[in-house]
């Protein structure tokens, strides 16, 4: 993981908080790790329900990873109610795709997705579209450890 240590944070130090939204436990825990070694904050949400809930309540997320395959709803859905949320669901919006025309597709552009990550990722992949989606939203840099 060493060759992929530049460490995300915001302009104030802190670091990203990242909401992780996948229902399938094993696949969720590989990506909050990643997320963990990329220098931010993880926080869970194993569904589009719980993901809105999060939201909703006022959690400060600078960014969202977004499994599509979520169980409770489809993802792309997820993140359209997400945007649907005005100021508050502004932020980027990475989804964890298993074909590029899932993301590409009118469903995908309406969703406002930032980049993509194809299945299965590399660490590399993951931090690099990471690191596209903070340096791409107004409040977030990227500063290297």
């Amino acid at each position: 993981m060493a060759s992929v240590a530049a460490y995300l944070t915001t302009p104030d130090g802190r670091r990203p908080r990242v909401a992780v939204v996948d229902g399938n436990h094993a696949t969720a825990m590989i990506t909050i790790l990643l997320v963990e070694q990329f220098g931010c904050a993880p926080v869970p949400a194993p569904s589009g329900e719980a993901a809105l809930a999060l939201i909703r309540g006022g959690e400060a997320v600078d960014l969202v990873l977004i499994d599509l395959d979520i169980p409770d709803m489809d993802g792309i859905v997820a993140a359209t109610l997400i945007r649907a949320m005005g100021e508050r669901g502004a932020m980027p919006i990475v989804p964890l795709a298993h074909a590029r025309g899932e993301v590409t597709g009118p469903r995908g552009r309406a969703a406002g997705f930032t980049g993509a990550v194809l299945k299965p990722y590399s660490p590399r992949e993951l931090h690099a579209a990471m690191q596209t989606a903070l340096t791409r939203s107004p409040t977030l840099v990227r500063t290297e450890a």
